[in-house]
Order: C-alpha cells, then sequence, then structure tokens
C-alpha cells in the first residue's frame, strides 16, 4: 500500500513543525546606552566626536596626513610602479580585440 494512503487512513496527522503563535511587540523598549558587559573602557563617550577621536578601524580615523610632508600625502607612483597599463612597456598593454571578434564574443560564437 501507498504511505500516503496509510497515514491518511489512520486519521489522525501531528505535523513536526511547532509553531509559536502569534507576535508581539513589546509596549515599551528601553533604547538608552549602555555599556556592554566586557567593554574595557568602563565609561560611554560623551559626544560622537569624543568617540570619532578615539575610533580606529583599520587604522585609525584621524591623522591621515603625512607627518613629514605636512600636506596632503603625495600620489606620485614609487620608482617601479605604475597607476595605468599604458604606463607599462607595450608587451604589458591590453590586447585589442576585433570587431569580428567582439561579435563572437557577444553572440557566444554562435555563427562559427
Amino acid at each position: 500500500m501507498i504511505v500516503t494512503q496509510v497515514l491518511r487512513a489512520a486519521g489522525r496527522r501531528t505535523p513536526l513543525i511547532q509553531f509559536l503563535g502569534k507576535r508581539s511587540i513589546p509596549e515599551s523598549i528601553d533604547h538608552t546606552p549602555r555599556l556592554h558587559p566586557q567593554d574595557p573602557h568602563g565609561s560611554l563617550p560623551k559626544s560622537f566626536a569624543e568617540y570619532r577621536a578615539k575610533a580606529q578601524q583599520h587604522g585609525p580615523l584621524t591623522g591621515y596626513r603625512s607627518a613629514s610632508s605636512g600636506g596632503k600625502p603625495s600620489i606620485q607612483p614609487k620608482e617601479g610602479e605604475h597607476f595605468d597599463r599604458n604606463e607599462l612597456p607595450r608587451r604589458f598593454w591590453r590586447l585589442a580585440v576585433s570587431k569580428a571578434e567582439m561579435e563572437a564574443i557577444e553572440t557566444g560564437a554562435a555563427y562559427i
């Protein structure tokens, strides 16, 4: 006999999933800032500006300017570095794609 027909013949089927019921939103939620229990500082910052002054994300967020230059950091490439492929020797340039090659790429070479 087919298993489905056997289960239907038994008459009672209890689903394996248990539903929690209707959810309720709490009437009052406390949004006051609190320290994390493992906070090493022991106090909240007085303002966002104070927090930003000490915050780090992959390095300090402030003080980006180089101390030696006194202004903006240099954006010129160092010796042996290049910003564009066309500054490299010709053998490293991108190869030119002909119109026939581009058509083959775009059509998936369906006509070849």
